[in-house]
């Protein structure tokens, strides 16, 4: 037996499938469609909503799912909204029917919105309702969520009309429009800043559709369509597009995918008008079992994403809820669990970042498909998925001159029927509802070219750099930094996704690892704190020699120089605001009163005055950092004046912090905005603003 059998017959099978090879060349410098970023989007029934068991508003695991994933559309429509008896202003109470939907419904769906970071597209009856009472929950909607809601859906799919008992079979377009033109004159005589949406039908593009948006594409904001490439088995098992794996994975269901979204295209910038797929997924009817439910269709999803933002669409909201086959997110009783659909939504969210990029692909005979997004920084992102369940492809791909090194990310799954097992960046979703990557691979480019294998039905995600770190204080970003301070590197493709930050640093957050050499060449592993694409937050070794020091990210790195001290203070946002506390403390008193020192409630914040007065003292904390290495020389000035500093040195709660306390002396009084100003070792901060008041 040769050596290779010999192996094969001892290994897993698919370690020995074969391995062909693709090549990939990228045209970053043609940048094309700008994808949006609220392009995800998820779909639900409106029936739903009147039921608290239904839709899982307040369940904590759902909105963290759902918000991961975000910002994005979330759409509540589907037939059950045709099929409500009612509207009625008011709270649910155990005897309110369940086909009528309320005003606390309404506001479940809105507020659950405000949680996630989402905006609503959200449908009124016109299949079983009648024009004024949509007008009154019109009304509603814009009166309680206008801040959230991005438009309202008349009807839900009325080219099926005829067919589902709502209209007589005579019913066509032209009946449809004129119901439709009723129904849209009520609402925004009752609220003219209502933003319409249509036609929302289930196919017919050319027919339904064209014609919707020819007559009324003056009255709507958006374009919107529904698409099931698939047909369940239940329906007509030998229909050419049954649900069935080689199906989900094959080239008819991306051939309808592509051809209905360049009608679409072409219909919407016909009528200058975005254009979105408000309701989609894999197979009507719920989805299919072993096909809709399992890692085949992740592999689908993304390829299906990506087709239509290469067709201008502004999105696509897979529809969902419950434990129905093609859910992303499964809900039964108050346990969410993540289908393998989620996984490609998280990595949707990851790459598809700025605008398409044009790429030539040579798969060889493979199914595969490749797409790229080219980020404003510069960041190239290539997402490549392999559909065969046969073939590995050896993937060269070339990305261009301005790139160096290259971080991946892979989504897989032991097999393409898989339900279980699956992972995105060696990392499943916890049962928490949240996840981050374990597993990233970094690796500099040969000759301009990146190699790797995409093992059969599976997905890689790859970002490529220019291999250039700026490394700075985290608080002044000051080009230095000391120990035990908090620091930040700025660059491309540092991590895949943001991780949040860390209240105790850790080495190797959200699959990023990253290492220190000092001046006297030791190299230690760096905790971190924060990552994120383009930011990554360390905390720096207590033990670092002085002098100039590289730190490393994956394939690139950046010099930085350490010191005993330098300081950096903390603002708020983009403005220069201090981020500080105050207190006041009356004359022969020990009780402190907090006092306000900024207000960020317009968004952007801004310094409060602080009352100076005769009566009393002021005692003001700066946060920052670098400062402890020399806390005992630390001064402050405020508006030119030296004031007293009380204490400066290490912050107890958050390792790296540093805080100074000072008191503000009466020749403050009155100044307004003034600079703040510490300085250690002889080194000066930079300035944050604080202002006081008479």
């Amino acid at each position: 037996m040769g050596r290779i059998a010999w192996i094969c017959a001892f290994v897993a099978a698919p370690a020995c499938w074969a391995q062909t090879a693709v090549a990939i060349v990228a045209h970053p410098e043609t940048p094309g469609l700008a994808i949006p970023g609220d392009f995800i989007g998820l779909s639900f029934e409106s029936g739903s909503l009147t039921s608290a068991t239904g839709f899982l508003a307040e369940n904590a695991v759902f909105q963290r799912m759902v918000a991961q994933i975000g910002p994005g559309l979330v759409r509540f429509g589907g037939n059950s909204v045709d099929k409500l008896t009612g509207w009625m202003r008011g709270q649910r109470t155990p005897s309110t029917s369940s086909s009528i939907i309320t005003s606390s419904d309404v506001d479940r769906a809105f507020a659950f919105a405000r949680a996630v970071g989402w905006r609503v597209l959200f449908s009124v009856n016109l299949g079983g309702g009648d024009p004024a009472t949509d007008a009154d929950e019109a009304a509603y909607v814009y009166q309680t969520a206008g801040d959230v809601l991005s438009g309202l859906e008349i009807g839900n799919e009325p080219d099926l009309y005829h067919s589902n008992g709502l209209r007589p079979s005579t019913y066509t377009v032209s009946d449809y429009i004129a119901e439709w033109t009723t129904y849209a004159n009520a609402i925004q005589a009752r609220t003219p800043a209502a933003v319409l949406t249509g036609s929302a039908a289930a196919g017919s593009i050319t027919t339904w559709t064209s014609t919707f948006a020819q007559q009324l594409g003056s009255r709507i904001a958006l374009l919107t369509q529904h698409l099931y490439p698939l047909a369940p088995s239940s329906v007509n098992p030998n229909a050419s597009n049954v649900a069935s794996i080689p199906h989900i994975l094959g080239s008819a269901a991306r051939n309808t995918e592509d051809t209905d979204g360049s009608e679409l295209q072409q219909i919407a910038q016909s009528q200058k008008l975005p254009w979105r797929m408000s309701e989609t997924n894999s197979c009507y009817n719920g989805g299919e079992k072993g096909v809709s439910d399992v890692f085949a269709s992740a592999l689908w999803g993304g390829d299906y994403m990506f087709t239509l933002a290469g067709r201008a669409s502004a999105g696509v909201n897979f529809h969902g809820g419950g434990s129905g086959n093609y859910t992303p997110i499964a809900v039964s009783g108050s346990q969410v669990t993540a289908r393998p659909l989620y996984y490609t939504l998280l990595m949707f969210r990851a790459a598809a970042r700025g605008r398409t990029v044009p790429l030539d692909v040579s798969a060889n005979g493979v199914n595969l498909t490749a797409y790229g997004a080219l980020d404003t920084d510069g960041t190239l992102r290539l997402m490549v998925i392999d559909k065969d369940t046969a073939q590995d492809a050896a993937v060269t791909i070339t990305p261009g001159s301005a790139y160096s090194a290259a971080l991946g990310m892979r989504l897989a799954a032991p097999a393409a029927d898989s339900t279980t097992g699956i992972t995105l960046g060696g990392a499943s979703v916890g049962a928490d509802g949240s996840w981050l990557p374990a597993q990233l691979e970094t690796t500099p480019l040969t000759h301009g070219t990146y190699s790797t294998t995409v093992r059969a039905a599976s997905a890689l995600l790859v970002n490529f750099v220019n291999g250039s770190l700026v490394v700075a204080n985290s608080a002044g970003g000051q080009p230095e930094i000391a120990r035990n301070s908090l620091a930040s590197v700025y660059g491309q493709a540092l991590g895949m996704v943001v991780s949040g930050l860390a209240p105790v640093p850790v080495q190797g957050l959200a699959g990023v690892t990253a290492t220190l050499t000092d001046a006297g060449g030791t190299t230690q592993p760096l905790a971190l704190s924060y990552a994120g694409p383009s930011q990554v937050n360390f905390l720096v070794p207590g033990e670092v020699a002085a002098g100039t020091a590289t730190v490393n990210i994956g394939a690139v790195s950046g010099a930085v120089t350490v010191s005993a001290a330098a300081p950096g203070l903390f603002s708020l946002g983009a403005t220069n605001t201090a981020a500080a506390l105050a207190v006041l403390v009356q004359n022969g008193q020990t009780a402190q009163t907090a006092v306000p020192v900024f207000d960020c409630s317009s968004g952007t914040c801004s310094p409060v005055p602080i009352a100076i007065d005769d009566q009393s003292t002021v005692y003001v904390s700066l946060y920052g950092t670098g400062i402890r290495g020399a806390a005992s020389s630390t001064t402050c000035t405020v508006g030119g004046v030296t004031v007293p500093v009380i204490f400066a040195g290490s912050q107890s709660t958050y390792p790296g912090l540093d805080q100074v306390n000072i008191s503000i002396p009466p020749a403050l009084r009155g100044r307004g905005a003034v600079d703040v100003v510490v300085t250690s070792g002889g080194k000066t901060s930079n300035a944050v603003r604080l202002a006081f008041g008479g």
